[in-house]
């Protein structure tokens, strides 16, 4: 698997020259270097962090620490995959002495119930607190309680507008401006495309859908028919094309994320309508009809592993719990979602899949991973460790 993935963190990691990234969760490691930048902004962020509530309100220990992780929605296989990430991560700092106990709550889409999980993770006196949160607002006021408390809260996957918490997520608008802009030139930038979205008011999927519509600005001859919402699960989407295939006899692309893509080929399978041109996906069972297709199959898509921001977020927090410093410009200022304080990590997409190594990764997947329904990455605890100062 040596140089099966080359992962950069560049845009995240400002400064210093820092040893990469390969993340895969079998922990087998590949290298590419990730570029070194210079900002004269360092020492106003630097100045602007020691005022930030995140960063002055922990205090390092030398105890095993407490783990809360506040999800939102659980509904589909990504989350629940997350979860077996993470939990996979916290027994390794666990058996290291850094960690006694993680206390996970999911709300589902009840963005209430998880503003009191939170309260209730607070209450339970939690040394670091993960959110994947449900919003981008309605979370903040507990999270800047859990701030005030001394807790060090890292929201991970999704952003939220606070400044008070540190953030550590996937560059969304890119993931989706890169996929978009593959199927628009299959296309030969024309025609009629469906999008097939997310989970609508989901933080992410809104960045995604950021994206796409600002990737299609660019495209004055391709027209958007419609979008749906397939909520990120298979049987939902497939439902979701069914309707639009009915409404719509001529489709020459469609633009879907996140284990929807084999339900839109289902869904044209069962209407008789020709495949349109598509993306592609991680998801294992449409990974699967590509190594069986490949021959007639032409797709691109990004991995947006599971394990990626949750495993990153709790290896970075556990560290600096124990006193461990991060290099400089690991977290920053992130103009995209106005955060001015320099305490958001914003990582790209870097991982891609096409019809050059789909068969490999899959081979990879199966031997190292089995019945995982995603390709999933995430970084080795060598490579969290070398965005700290030795």
């Amino acid at each position: 698997m040596k140089n099966l993935l080359k992962v950069s963190l560049v845009g995240i990691l400002v400064i210093a020259l820092i040893s990469t990234f390969s993340f895969i969760g079998c922990k087998t490691t590949t290298t590419t270097t990730a570029a070194a930048e210079t900002t004269a902004a360092a020492a106003e962020t630097t100045a602007a962090a020691e005022t930030t509530a995140a960063a002055t309100t922990t205090t390092a220990t030398s105890k095993p620490i407490t783990v809360g992780y506040s999800n939102g929605l659980i509904t589909h296989a990504w989350r629940t995959q997350m979860m077996a990430d993470i939990q996979q991560d916290f027994n390794i700092y666990k058996g290291k002495g850094w960690a006694d106990k993680l206390i996970i709550q999911n709300a589902g889409f009840d963005v209430d119930l998880q503003i009191n999980q939170i309260r209730n993770l607070i209450n339970s006196k939690v040394d670091l607190l993960l959110i994947n949160p449900n919003s981008v607002t309605a979370l903040n006021p507990v999270i800047e309680e859990a701030v005030k408390a001394g807790i060090m809260v890292i929201v991970i996957d999704q952003t939220v507008a606070s400044e008070a918490p540190y953030q550590i997520l996937g560059d969304s608008v890119q993931w989706m401006a890169d996929q978009a802009k593959w199927v628009f030139e299959k296309m030969g930038k024309k025609g009629k495309v469906v999008y097939l979205s997310g989970v609508d008011g989901q933080p992410a999927n809104t960045d995604r859908d950021n994206g796409f519509m600002d990737t299609l600005k660019n495209y004055p001859d391709i027209k958007l028919l419609t979008k749906a919402n397939g909520n990120w699960d298979p049987s939902t989407s497939q439902q979701a094309m069914t309707d639009v295939l009915a409404a719509f006899p001529q489709i020459d692309a469609v633009v879907s994320h996140d284990g929807q893509v084999m339900g839109t080929l289902r869904a044209f399978d069962a209407a008789g309508r020709k495949h349109p041109i598509i993306n592609g996906d991680y998801m294992v069972n449409f990974v699967e009809y590509w190594v069986k297709n490949i021959d007639t199959v032409d797709a691109f898509t990004l991995i947006n592993s599971p394990g990626m921001a949750t495993c990153l977020g709790l290896g970075v927090g556990v560290r600096m719990l124990h006193g461990m410093k991060l290099k400089d410009g690991f977290f920053k200022e992130d103009p995209l979602h106005n955060i001015k304080s320099p305490t958001v990590a914003l990582i790209p997409y870097t991982n891609k899949v096409d019809n050059s190594n789909v068969v490999e990764l899959y081979n990879n997947h199966i031997n190292t991973r089995g019945i995982a329904e995603y390709l999933d990455i995430w970084p080795s605890q060598d490579e969290i460790d070398a965005l700290f100062v030795q």
